[in-house]
């Protein structure tokens, strides 16, 4: 029985030119065939003792320990690409237009299938079950989580805790790993609003229902939402991404569209934004004489991370990368992850943690970047950390 690492040492090879073949071969979420064809080859190959597929491009393998019946733990990653134009010099870089890797499925699903081999080889380090979720867009709404969950993958063995993780750039950064109790992630929810009015002539206003100075109203009051009635120990984010209405500067036109999204790490602020965004509309409504409809599209919820699951994660990296591998946030971060659905939606205690993955480029680029590229040498340290976390949870009092 060797160790983690030397299992890791062994198939770090194969499972970077998986990364390379998927990254060269993007798949957007829900259409990510190929993707899930390659994975489920490889966990076949690596032995696992059930493959189950509760969606066309979702998979779910099945691990039984050697040491009889236990807990159960699962690891989910996910597996899609982004609607971007890849920016960089890679020479795997995706071969597939307006399609690419920029947030980093590709390495997250490679590490997973290295879990798959490490946890396959140490079947007689544990009792009970692992099951590794491979879920299909979580970067596209309304993401794969939610229908994973509602699949009943978390059922028959029930799940126990649930682990995830995450690779994140950085200019220093190469493998260490990074977790926080509490909030993780925010929450995000989608706005569309259209107004309607009746256009006319720029030089006769008061004949109108103008539009646009409804709009300009309702989007200046929708930013006092966080000023005025978030708590300022709480966190709340609206932020318009998008207005457009008319076409010529002396016509007022009839209609006018602006969307945009809102981020928090409670559900409280969560519930008081989308509140506001209503009362707002309908204050507008009355003075403006315009109609005004809102669409809210809910997204996902905040990523709780438990706190005897942060322990686990950072007991079992501290014993396997070493103490000085963890890095304790003070602060969660400002994006979404529909992870949060898996413990939100079941009660079942959950982490999510980041892999430092360093930057390959001079310049510094963010997540979702045509020109984001991280660095293959941080791939041990995920595979590492997420096997031994599992072998924890299962063999510890957690």
């Amino acid at each position: 029985m060797g160790s983690i690492r030397d299992s890791v040492d062994s198939i770090i090879g194969e499972v970077t030119e998986i990364r390379r073949d998927i990254h060269r071969h993007p798949e957007i979420g829900r259409k990510e065939v190929r993707t899930a064809g390659i994975i489920r080859d490889k966990l076949k190959e690596y032995g696992v003792d059930e493959i189950l597929t509760p969606m066309p491009t979702g998979t779910v393998a099945i691990i039984k320990g050697a040491k009889g019946p236990g807990k159960c733990v699962a690891l989910r990653t996910d597996i899609d690409a982004l609607p971007l134009q890849e920016d960089t010099d890679l020479p795997f870089a995706s071969e597939v237009p307006n399609m690419m890797h920029a947030c980093g499925h590709d390495i997250h699903a490679s590490m997973m299938l290295g879990v798959a081999k490490v946890l396959c080889d140490s079947r007689d380090r544990f009792a009970g079950t692992v099951k590794l979720i491979f879920q299909p867009s979580e970067d596209t709404l309304p993401g794969g989580a939610k229908e994973m969950v509602e699949c009943g993958v978390m059922e028959n063995p029930k799940v126990d805790a649930i682990f995830a993780m995450h690779v994140m750039p950085d200019p220093d950064i190469v493998g260490k790993i990074a977790i926080k109790a509490g909030p993780m992630t925010t929450s995000v929810d989608l706005y569309d609003v259209t107004i309607t009015g009746n256009g006319g002539h720029g030089s006769e206003p008061h004949t109108t229902q103008d539009p646009i100075l409804a709009a300009a109203q309702m989007i200046l009051d929708m930013q006092q939402i966080v000023a005025r009635k978030i708590d300022p120990l709480d966190t709340g984010i609206v932020s318009l991404g998008s207005i457009h209405s008319g076409d010529a500067p002396n016509v007022i036109p009839a209609q006018c569209k602006f969307g945009g999204v809102s981020r928090a790490y409670s559900e409280s602020a969560r519930k008081k934004i989308c509140e506001q965004m209503y009362k707002i509309a309908e204050g507008i409504k009355h003075i403006s004489d315009c109609d005004v409809d809102i669409y809210h599209y809910e997204g996902y919820p905040s990523v709780l991370n438990d706190a005897k699951m942060v322990k686990c994660v950072e007991d079992a990296v501290s014993e396997e990368l070493g103490p000085d591998a963890i890095v304790e946030l003070e602060k969660p971060f400002s994006f979404s992850e529909d992870f949060s659905y898996f413990g939100n939606m079941t009660g079942v205690p959950s982490a999510l943690f980041m892999v430092y993955a360093g930057q390959g480029t001079e310049e510094a680029y963010p997540l979702h970047s045509p020109k984001i590229i991280f660095k293959e040498e941080a791939m041990p340290y995920g595979i590492r950390a997420m096997a031994a976390t599992a072998l924890n949870f299962l063999n510890g009092d957690y």
